[in-house]
C-alpha cells in the first residue's frame, strides 16, 4: 500500500466509523489530534516572589512572570534547555534555576541569565548527572544544590557569584531534598544508603566556603525503617518558623501520614492517621498549621489539606466538585493564602489559589487548557473488580463517547509503571485518545502501585509474574463480562513495569489479548540489575528478596526470555536507546528471541531517547504507530487494510513491517 493509498485509508476509515457512531449533530463529541496533545503546555513548577505580587511560573521550557492575582505570563528567558528548580533570591531580585546541567541566576527585571556552575559530566545515571534542584540560603550569599557529578546524588553549595562551590555531603550516600533553616545555620536533607535506603533526615551545619564537607557538621535526626519493597522513601522536609520541628510523611502506620520530628532529638510525632495517603506538608508561617496533600476523599484523587502543627483535627483546604490531582502546596509569606496545582480528568495543570479560611472560594490563577481538549475529553469511570485471589482491585474506565448501546467493543487495557505508581484523575492525553478512537480504555491499579497503603504496595514482593498479573487478567474479564468489551480484541499496552506487566500477560495468559504494546520493559531481571542504575538496582533486589544468587527461582519465573515459546500474541516493541533506567539490551534481547520462535514482532527504537520519549517528534511518531498496530489487530476496517495478519503499515515509516522474516525498526545486536 502506498502512503498516498495509506491517507485515503485513514480518511475512509473515519468515514466507515462513523455508521455506528452517528449521534445528532449537537451531541457529536469533540474531536482532537494526536498534534493537538502535543501542543498541551500546561504551567510547571510556580514559585512565588518573597512581596507576594508575582509568580515565577516554568512553561514550555522557559520562565514567565504572572502577577498573583491572575494574569497573562511575561515570558523572561529565551535560553535553550528546560528550566527546573526555580527559586527566588530572599531580596526577590534574581531567579535560581537548573537548565543544561548547571545552575544559573537571572535578574526579574530582564538581562541574560548567569551560569553558576559547570559541572563535568557526571557518571551513572544521565537524568541526574547535572546540577539540580537549587535553594537560596536566607542571607542570600549562598545556593545549595543536588547534584550527581560523582556518580550518585550529592550536595553542593556555590556562591551568589558563582565564583566559590563545594561539597556539603559524603560520596557515600544519596543527598537530595535540602531545606534551609529559617536562620540559615543549618541545611536539613534526606540521606539515603544501601543499608537504610528509606532515608534519614539528616541536619548539616553550614560552614560557608568549606572546600569540602565535615563529617563532623553532620548528624542523623531521624532514620526511617526500611521498606521491604525499596520502593518508598522520605522524599520533602519543611521546617517550622522557630526552626526546633521538621515536617515530613513517613509511612510507619502502614499509610504514608504526616510527622513532625523534633530538631533537639526524639521520636517523631504523627499528626495524621487513617487509611489514605497524606504527603508533600509544609509549616505556615506562624508554625501553627501545617499544610499537605491527602488522597483520603477518593483514592485516585488527591486534594489539599491542613492539620494543626500540635495535632488535632484536619480540614480540607480546598473544595471542589470534580475529582483531580493536587500538588505543591504553599503559603503565602502572610499565611492568608494557600497556592497550589491543580488538573482534573478534563483540564490540564493550572496554578490555584485558596483562602486559608474558605476552603469553598478556591480558584484559578491560570488557564492552560485548550479549547479543543476541554470540549473532547471525558472523566472516566471508577471500577472495581475482584482479582483471583479474591484482592479488590481497582481502576479508571474510559469509554467511546459516541458508541452504540449493547455494541461490543474493541478494548485497550493500558498498564502504569513503576510498579509504585498510580492512575489518577488526571488530563491523560493517550488514554482520552483511544476512547476517541473507539475504543474502551481500562487503566488498573494493580498490586504493586501506590495510594492504598504499604500492604497493597508490598504485595508484589518476591512475587513478581504472579498476582500483579492475576489482577490485571481480571481486569480483562471484567471487560467482557461487564462492560461490553468484544473478547476477541482485547489489547495491552504499557511501559517501563507497564510494558514489563504486558511481557507477563503474553506469556501467562497467551490466548488473553489479540495484540500486544511492551514500550522499554524488564524482560529479564538479572540482566536489568547488571546494567540498571544504582539506586535502581538496590530497589529491584530488595523487591525480588534478594540477590538471582540468593533468590534464583524469584528470578527464573520473572525471565519472559525463558517462556517466549508460549506467545501467541502479535507485539510492538518500543524503546529509547539511550534509556539509564531499563537497559535498552532488554529490548533488543526479547525481540531477538522472538524474532527466533518465528512470532510476529515490530521493534522501532528512539535516537538519543532516555526512559520514555520526550522529544516531540518521537512521541507523536510512537503514538501513531502504536495506534496503527491496534487498529490493525483489534479495529480493521472491511475492505481497508490487507488480509494478512503478518504485515501493519506504519505512520511515519513509510513501510510495511513485516513479521516473522523481518524485524522493522532496528538491527539485532
Amino acid at each position: 500500500m502506498s502512503m498516498l493509498s495509506y491517507k485515503l485509508f485513514a480518511a475512509a476509515a473515519l468515514m466507515a466509523g462513523a455508521s455506528w457512531m452517528q449521534l445528532p449533530a449537537a451531541e457529536t463529541p469533540a474531536k482532537f489530534t494526536l498534534q493537538d496533545l502535543l501542543a498541551v503546555e500546561p504551567l510547571g513548577e510556580a514559585a512565588l516572589s518573597p512581596d507576594g505580587k508575582t509568580f515565577a511560573l516554568v512553561r514550555g521550557g522557559q520562565i514567565g512572570m504572572m502577577p498573583a492575582d491572575g494574569g497573562w505570563p511575561v515570558v523572561l528567558t529565551t535560553t535553550p534547555g528546560g528550566k527546573s528548580g526555580v527559586q527566588w533570591s530572599p531580596d526577590g531580585r534574581h531567579l535560581a534555576y537548573a537548565s543544561q546541567g548547571s545552575i544559573w541566576s537571572v535578574a526579574v527585571d530582564g538581562g541574560a541569565p548567569r551560569r553558576l556552575t559547570n559541572a563535568p559530566a557526571g557518571a551513572g545515571d544521565p537524568r541526574q548527572a547535572g546540577d539540580r534542584d537549587p535553594h537560596w540560603s536566607p542571607d542570600g550569599k549562598w545556593i545549595v544544590f543536588a547534584s550527581g557529578r560523582r556518580g550518585n546524588s550529592s550536595l553542593l553549595a556555590v556562591s551568589a557569584d558563582g565564583t566559590t562551590t563545594s561539597f556539603l555531603t559524603p560520596p557515600t550516600e544519596e543527598a537530595s531534598a535540602a531545606e534551609w533553616s529559617h536562620d540559615g545555620r543549618s541545611i536539613a536533607y534526606v540521606s539515603r544508603t544501601k543499608d537504610s535506603f528509606s532515608g534519614s533526615i539528616r541536619l548539616l551545619r553550614f560552614a560557608p566556603g568549606a572546600a569540602e564537607f565535615d563529617a563532623k557538621a553532620i548528624r542523623t535526626l531521624y532514620t526511617a525503617p526500611v521498606d521491604r519493597g525499596g520502593g518508598w522513601s522520605i522524599r520533602s522536609l519543611s521546617w517550622s518558623h522557630d526552626d526546633r520541628q521538621i515536617a515530613t510523611a513517613l509511612q510507619n502506620s502502614g499509610w504514608e501520614h504526616i510527622y513532625v520530628v523534633p530538631v533537639s532529638g526524639g521520636a517523631p510525632k504523627q499528626l495524621t492517621e487513617g487509611h489514605f495517603e497524606d504527603s508533600d506538608p509544609e509549616f505556615s508561617p506562624d508554625g501553627k498549621n501545617i499544610v499537605f496533600v491527602s488522597n483520603r476523599d477518593l483514592a485516585e484523587a488527591s486534594a489539599i489539606w491542613v492539620v494543626p502543627a500540635s495535632g488535632g483535627e484536619a480540614h480540607a483546604a480546598a473544595k471542589f466538585q470534580a475529582a483531580g490531582v493536587s500538588s505543591s502546596p504553599r503559603w503565602s509569606d502572610d499565611g492568608k493564602q494557600i497556592y497550589f496545582h491543580r488538573q482534573t480528568a478534563t483540564t490540564t495543570g493550572d496554578v490555584y489559589t485558596v483562602p486559608s479560611d474558605a476552603a469553598d472560594k478556591a480558584r484559578s490563577l491560570s488557564s492552560t487548557t485548550p479549547v479543543t481538549i476541554a470540549r473532547a475529553f471525558q472523566t472516566p469511570e471508577r471500577v472495581t473488580w475482584k482479582s483471583k485471589d479474591g484482592r479488590e482491585i481497582s481502576g479508571l474506565l474510559y469509554k467511546p463517547q459516541s458508541a452504540r448501546p449493547g455494541a461490543k467493543l474493541p478494548a485497550v487495557l493500558w498498564i502504569h509503571g513503576g510498579p509504585e505508581g498510580q492512575d489518577v484523575y488526571r488530563a491523560d492525553g493517550w488514554a482520552q485518545y483511544l476512547a476517541q478512537e473507539g475504543y474502551l480504555v481500562l487503566e488498573p491499579n494493580y498490586r504493586g502501585s501506590t495510594g492504598y497503603g504499604e500492604a497493597f504496595r508490598n504485595a508484589n514482593v518476591e512475587d513478581s509474574n504472579g498476582g500483579e498479573v492475576d489482577d490485571v487478567a481480571a481486569g480483562a474479564e471484567f471487560l467482557v463480562t461487564q462492560k461490553g468489551a468484544d473478547p476477541a480484541r482485547l489489547g495491552i499496552g504499557g511501559g517501563s513495569h507497564g510494558g514489563t506487566m504486558v511481557a507477563y500477560m503474553v506469556t501467562r495468559y497467551p490466548d488473553l489479548f489479540a495484540a500486544a504494546i511492551e514500550l522499554y520493559g524488564v524482560v529479564d531481571r538479572a540482566l536489568f540489575l547488571e546494567r540498571t542504575n544504582g539506586p535502581s538496582a538496590i530497589r529491584w533486589s530488595m523487591k525480588m528478596g534478594g540477590s538471582p544468587s540468593e533468590k534464583p527461582e524469584n528470578y527464573r519465573r520473572a525471565n519472559v526470555l525463558l517462556s517466549i515459546d508460549k506467545v501467541h500474541t502479535p507485539l510492538l516493541v518500543m524503546h529509547g536507546q539511550n534509556d539509564p533506567q531499563v537497559p535498552p539490551a532488554e529490548s533488543a534481547r526479547f525481540v531477538e528471541a522472538l524474532h527466533a520462535a518465528h512470532k510476529t514482532v515490530f521493534y522501532f527504537t528512539y535516537a538519543g531517547e532516555l526512559h520514555g520519549f520526550a522529544q516531540p517528534a518521537h512521541r507523536l511518531d510512537a503514538w501513531e504507530k502504536q495506534k496503527a498496530f491496534f487498529d490493525h489487530y483489534l479495529s480493521p476496517k472491511q475492505g481497508l487494510t490487507s488480509t494478512s495478519t503478518e504485515e501493519v503499515l506504519f505512520p511515519g515509516s513509510g513501510v510495511k513491517g513485516a513479521s516473522p522474516s523481518t524485524v522493522e525498526g532496528v538491527a539485532l545486536p
